[in-house]
């Protein structure tokens, strides 16, 4: 009888899967952690500043307008709020909202929006990563190697110091500015003295029934 009888008939056609010959994934996951962690950050310093803009715009209006009449410039959505703060600096500098924000919101707001809403997509072998953002309505998908756990940080790092300068603001925004502080800045001084004024108005048309009272020569 030949050798051959005596062979496993299965070993005769090995298709060669029993043993996979390829490489598990090697990513350090220190990275997909690390960029979590990153995010997690971000997101919070975005939800805090968002907080202390809301409070800060809700004692503003009250100031401006005891009436409500302003207080729609503290609702709408993060944009629509942040730009309400920029008019009310311009508009109103003897609340002395100390720019606020230093101008970076709207951008801030932006990458917040763009991770909240993309994919962390990261290649399982090298580690590398991009995040996607993918477009709905064109289904197409923008990949944005800009944004990596070091830029993350350091736009949650800049949030977090608008948030504390924020809630200092917020503290101190309905207490009397000294007046020789404004006196060192004419604009804000000249605004404060109208206000005055027209508070100063108001009073006498409520004294009045409606109607001010014209001051004697």
């Amino acid at each position: 009888m030949s050798d051959d009888a005596d062979d496993d008939p299965a070993d005769r056609y090995d298709n060669g899967f029993d043993e996979p010959d390829f490489d598990e994934p090697i990513a350090d996951p220190a990275i997909r952690a690390g960029y979590r962690e990153a995010l997690g950050r971000f997101i919070m310093a975005h939800n805090e500043v968002d907080f202390w803009m809301t409070g800060i715009l809700s004692k503003a209006v009250r100031m401006l307008a005891p009436d409500g009449s302003l207080a729609n410039l503290a609702l709408g959505d993060f944009a629509t709020r942040a730009t309400n703060l920029q008019l009310l600096m311009h508009t109103a500098p003897h609340l002395a909202l100390g720019n606020v924000g230093d101008g970076r919101l709207h951008e801030l707001n932006g990458t917040r929006n763009v991770l909240a809403h993309s994919h962390f997509d990261q290649d399982p072998w090298d580690g590398t990563f991009e995040i996607v953002k993918a477009r709905h309505r064109t289904l197409t998908e923008k990949r944005l190697n800009n944004l990596n756990a070091e830029s993350i940080n350091k736009g949650a790092e800049e949030l977090e110091r608008i948030a504390s300068h924020m809630s200092a603001v917020f503290n101190f925004i309905d207490h009397p500015v000294p007046s020789e502080y404004l006196t060192q800045w004419p604009i804000m001084l000249k605004s404060r003295e109208l206000w005055e004024m027209r508070i100063a108005e108001a009073a006498k048309e409520k004294t009045s029934g409606g109607a001010a009272t014209p001051e004697r020569s």
